[in-house]
């Protein structure tokens, strides 16, 4: 069967090595497609050849006609020339004789538009030269009789007739400026007669001339004019200011009603206190509220029904053993921190691996080792959260614990502050900013200032009821330790220095209070405020 197909399509094949059958046929077929696109492109090129020949007999045909053409416009071309020169050469004859054609045409209309304007122009003459001789007949008719029919000629008469023209103007302008005249000489009579009623009406001497008595009158009337302006002006002033003052009495009676019912709901007698009790209830309100906040985040953070609850727990909690516990916690919190960061860092060397491993055994282990790293992470990071909740319950109740302490020891500090500055502070205040808190010093008008705003002896002063507050709330807790300060009153005036010592005086019931100072006037007023002090000179 090989055989037979090798040598039916022997031609087709040519020298051909396949030995199998399928792979001949499929050979066999492509050379049937490749022979059929083979005839498909020499019948197109047969058919571009036969156009290609056709053009060209027809190029020559028209070239020839072309040439014909020319000649029969007198126009010649080379036999040799191509095709494009003679159909170059042709447009440029037809545009040629466009222009040619259409200036013609153009020039032919003007010579039509001029005959037409010339047999105007011949018709106008005629008419004009009719209505001459018509009018100098009528000059000749009129003239008969007069003493120019025979003493002027006609083309004088245009002269004569201008003449006439502006004797007949100046009479009537001579007529007219009569008028006038007798207009203006009564208007002057009619003139005098009334400034002398008005003058004698106003009450002025007519003993001078109309003229000057007429501008003594118009600069009366001009005074009268401004002061009549002005006085409008300032009733109209008058009116404006009386209704603004109308309407500021309205508002006062207004401010004064609220004023009093502010007042007397305050029950004060100023609006500064009004100020000073509206900030109190300000605070108390603002208080209240982080109050109930704080007890409902320690209950809930507790899990406790109620905050007297979570209090008996808080207060049953011994702090150093919490802040020891906090601080394993944390110790613990940040190795279980780098374990998880080694295991994180495991898990993508892991995952190296496993991606540049093909599929045999070694995927099988890597995949048990990867979960086996996955277990541990899961484990670590419960034990993480564990720690990390535990970290933040212990932080909350160190801060509700300092919350509840520090309401004390502010107060006492407030009350020390407004004691050494003799009445200019208030007291003093905290304000939370930025995860912290900042301490303000109130003054007695109601304003405020942060602690690093004030003075350097009412920093001093600040600082030394802090540590007077602290003091007083170590000792009522705890076994008393000796205060001792250093000349801490450097900066502290006469009157200062005995509220400082008065306070003193009140520490040593709880504590012993030791004061350095090489001032012997401080020494006098500890005397004098504190009868009870003993006084060591050191050599």
């Amino acid at each position: 069967m090989l055989l037979e197909i090798r040598t039916a399509a022997r031609e087709l094949l040519g020298p051909c090595q396949e030995t199998s059958p399928d792979q001949l046929i499929e050979l066999i077929e492509d050379r049937i497609v490749a022979r059929t696109d083979a005839l498909a492109a020499w019948e197109e090129i047969e058919l571009s050849r036969k156009r290609a020949e056709r053009a060209v007999d027809e190029e020559g045909q028209i070239r020839l006609e072309l040439n014909g053409a020319l000649a029969s416009v007198g126009v010649g071309s080379d036999a040799g020339d191509s095709l494009d020169t003679v159909m170059a050469v042709a447009e440029l004859f037809l545009e040629r004789q466009f222009k040619v054609d259409a200036e013609r045409t153009e020039a032919l209309k003007t010579v039509g538009t001029r005959q037409e304007d010339l047999a105007a122009r011949r018709r106008a003459v005629e008419v004009a030269e009719r209505r001459e001789d018509e009018w100098q007949a009528g000059i000749v008719e009129a003239l008969k009789g007069t003493w120019l029919e025979s003493g002027i000629s006609v083309p004088g008469m245009g002269g004569v007739l201008d003449q006439l023209a502006e004797l007949a103007k100046s009479l009537q302008a001579r007529d007219a400026m009569q008028l006038r005249i007798e207009k203006m000489m009564d208007d002057r009579d009619n003139f005098l007669v009334e400034v002398s009623a008005v003058a004698a009406e106003a009450g002025e001497a007519a003993d001078d001339e109309p003229e000057q008595l007429a501008i003594r009158l118009a600069q009366r009337l001009e005074r009268a004019e401004r002061m009549r302006e002005a006085k409008a002006s300032l009733v109209n002033d008058l009116q404006r200011l009386q209704d603004q003052r109308e309407i500021l009495d309205a508002e006062i009676s207004a401010h004064e009603r609220r004023k009093n019912e502010v007042l007397s709901v305050f029950g004060v007698a100023t609006l500064a206190e009004v100020v000073q009790r509206d900030e109190l209830l300000r605070d108390r309100d603002r208080l209240r509220t982080a109050v109930a906040e704080l007890e409902e985040q320690v209950s809930s953070e507790l899990a406790v029904e109620g905050f007297e609850q979570a209090r008996s727990i808080l207060d049953a909690v011994d702090l150093d053993s919490l802040a020891i516990e906090k601080a394993e916690a944390e110790q613990r919190l940040r190795a279980s921190d780098e374990a998880i960061q080694h295991q994180l860092i495991r898990q993508s060397r892991a995952t190296d691996k496993l991606d540049a491993i093909g599929g045999d055994s070694a995927v099988a282990r890597l995949d048990a080792e990867r979960r086996t790293v996955l277990l541990e992470i899961e484990e670590k990071a419960v034990r993480y959260i564990e720690l990390k909740l535990g970290i933040m319950s212990a932080g909350n109740a160190l801060r509700v614990y300092r919350e509840r302490h520090r309401s004390g020891m502010m107060e006492r500090a407030s009350d020390a502050f407004a004691l050494m500055t003799r009445g200019q502070y208030s007291g003093l205040t905290t304000q939370p900013l930025k995860g912290g808190e900042v301490l303000i010093a109130l003054q007695l008008d109601g304003q405020s200032k942060v602690a690093d705003a004030l003075s350097k002896g009412a920093r001093f002063q600040l600082y030394l009821a802090l540590r007077l507050a602290g003091y007083c709330e170590f000792a009522q807790f705890r076994p008393s330790v000796p205060f001792i300060a250093d000349d801490i009153m450097e900066t502290f005036d006469h009157f200062r220095s005995e509220e400082v010592f008065r306070l003193f005086g009140e520490m040593a019931s709880a504590g012993q209070v030791i004061y350095l100072t090489h001032h012997q006037h401080l020494c006098e007023i500890a005397k004098t405020v504190v009868p009870g002090v003993a006084i060591h000179n050191l050599g």
